[in-house]
């Protein structure tokens, strides 16, 4: 998002890797202050006293402290106990969004793959890059399914104004760029939809007045800011349209934790028949629990935010007593909604009602025990070496790329990429699973995947060795792709980026098999037959090229590359 016309995330990594940026949220609207970020000790002060604030920022900015923890690891004498101990110090700042517990978690599981304390920081770093880079995916994918809600009810006013009711802040400032329930604002805006925003002040700490309203001051979008009090007045008169708040915690049966005063606008909506939805990335979910009332820990904060307001007086920020100074005050941060109040909640994925059978439909693999992948069948019947043309073809190209390092292997083991090409109409040859070390391939290095069925996340391959789940990708590109006879799945930093901002990108919440789902989506949705490229947003500087041809997918990725434009129709 902008700044006085300069681009800006809400956190970065310095340039030389020691220290983290954030803009100091405590300083707006009045100030634009960037604050250094040394230590462990510094960022979980950040955390704790609302210098940065967001159930998804507080995540990535969780990510990146567990990469400080790292760097201050090496110099002790127990590299994985500084680890821990930096992990209970930050779990403990803010315990209400389940974001922070998520990256924390996600960083100690992926250092813990690795051996030497440097090997471990260079994966804390590549993690923390992760986490806030899914986190800009995933809110463009919630701008872009929140926009369709948006969209038809514009169509059903006839392209007359739309008033949506917002609370608290849930912006790009709440994340790492897009926000989650302004995201969708963003996007029907950029579309010309013709749309106001309600800008409740969000007390005590006025994040809706604060940040909000001056987000959307920043991106020109007409707005208005009221009391928290004024929302219910506003709808009975038929002056709101839909509610979008974002979340801090949801349940698997869709029970939302939310900044305080959100359950009472979703009383408000529901006795005058407005829709209230919710925006979040899936890194919200508690897969855990299903009673939000009973089971979400509700944080208690300091009552001095609720005695004390502070604004812009005579050229610097001063705070102000407002009540009696003996007077006591009650500070809850968060209140929970019920699933029956909320009309659907938002995500990368899609959208759905705020219940487990809707959720569990959008999400599966959560129907018992948490799992970081679909399940993935392989029927292998191992065979010898397999006789076929285009694998030749296919180890002219997968030398090239393995050469440029768009395929291979990290120093901790870790293999990446893979290529294949048509056989027959359903039937590919594909390099096998662990062969991203190998540099020059042979025959003995190929499946043929003869049969497959991606609802059930199901193949059938033959040869002397196996597939990778990856092959599920391949094989619904090559199903929805009739001219497609050879794909390319690549890791390049650069063009990672530069598709995630020009061309289509799947779901951020899968790490690795791609989801028939979301290739279907793509080429539905991004006339993919045309682009013939994609970013894997939830997959590391993972990238899909495909054509009717070897030589003309190599083509595509190779200029690309050279020329830093993934448009194929520039390809001369």
């Amino acid at each position: 998002m902008k700044v006085n016309g300069k681009n800006f995330r809400t956190i970065w990594l310095s340039e030389d890797n020691s220290f983290i940026n954030i803009i100091d949220q405590r300083q707006l609207p009045h100030q634009f202050v960037i604050e250094e970020l040394r230590s462990v000790a510094d960022m979980a002060q950040a955390i704790k006293d609302m210098h940065l604030r967001g159930a998804p920022l507080i995540g990535v900015a969780a990510g990146y402290a567990m990469y400080l923890a790292a760097l201050e690891a090496i110099n002790t004498d127990n590299f994985d106990g500084h680890l821990a101990a930096c992990a209970q110090t930050l779990r403990a700042t803010r315990p209400t969004a389940v974001n922070l517990q998520w990256a924390i978690d996600r960083q100690l599981q992926e250092m813990a793959k690795s051996g030497t304390p440097e090997q471990k920081i260079q994966i804390a770093r590549e993690t923390a890059d992760s986490i806030a880079d899914e986190d800009v995916a995933s809110c463009k994918n919630i701008g872009q399914h929140g926009m369709q809600i948006i969209e038809a009810i514009s169509n059903k006013k006839n392209g007359e104004r739309i008033n949506i009711l917002t609370h608290c802040n849930a912006g790009w400032l709440a994340c790492v760029d897009y926000g989650t329930a302004t995201a969708p604002i963003y996007e029907a805006f950029a579309k010309g939809i013709d749309l106001h925003v309600w800008v409740d002040e969000t007390r005590p700490r006025n994040q809706g007045a604060n940040l909000t309203a001056w987000e959307l001051l920043n991106e020109g979008i007409p707005h208005t800011v009221i009391t928290d009090n004024a929302g219910g007045h506003l709808m009975q008169h038929g002056m709101v349209d839909m509610v979008i708040t974002g979340a801090d915690r949801v349940t698997r049966s869709g029970d939302v934790a939310n900044k305080i005063g959100t359950y009472l606008k979703a009383l408000a909506a529901a006795d005058n028949k407005i829709p209230l939805y919710v925006a979040f990335p899936s890194s919200t979910f508690d897969w855990d629990i299903r009673d939000g009332l009973s089971e979400i820990h509700i944080e208690e904060r300091s009552g001095d935010e609720v005695r004390y307001v502070q604004g812009w007086h005579e050229d610097s920020i001063k705070k102000v007593l407002v009540t009696p100074a003996g007077s006591q005050a009650s500070n809850y941060g968060f209140d929970v909604t019920p699933s029956r109040l909320i009309a659907g909640l938002i995500t990368e994925r899609g959208v759905c009602s705020a219940n487990e059978h809707s959720i569990l439909e959008l999400y599966p693999g959560h129907g018992g025990v948490q799992e970081e992948a679909i399940s993935f069948h392989c029927n292998w019947i191992k065979l010898p070496p397999l006789e076929l043309e285009q694998i030749d073809a296919l180890n002219v190209w997968r030398e090239k790329l393995y050469n440029a390092g768009l395929v291979g292997v990290t120093p901790e083991g870790i293999g990446y990429g893979n290529v294949s090409a048509r056989v027959w109409e359903h039937q590919f040859v594909i390099t096998g699973a662990a062969t991203g070390s190998i540099k020059n391939l042979g025959a003995e290095h190929y499946a043929l995947v003869a049969g497959y069925n991606v609802e059930a996340n199901e193949l059938t391959a033959k040869g002397p060795i196996q597939p990778s789940s990856e092959s599920l990708t391949h094989a619904m590109i090559y199903e929805c792709g009739q001219n497609v006879n050879a794909i390319f799945h690549v890791h390049h930093p650069g063009l990672w980026r530069k598709l995630m901002d020009n061309l289509p990108y799947t779901g951020s919440d899968m790490s690795y098999h791609t989801p028939s789902w979301e290739i279907e989506r793509l080429f539905r949705e991004h006339n993919l037959a045309e682009n013939k490229m994609f970013a894997m947003a939830g997959h590391i500087h993972g990238v899909i090229v495909f054509g009717n041809s070897l030589q003309e997918a190599g083509e595509l990725l190779f200029h690309a590359i050279e020329h830093n434009d993934p448009f194929p129709a520039n390809v001369q």
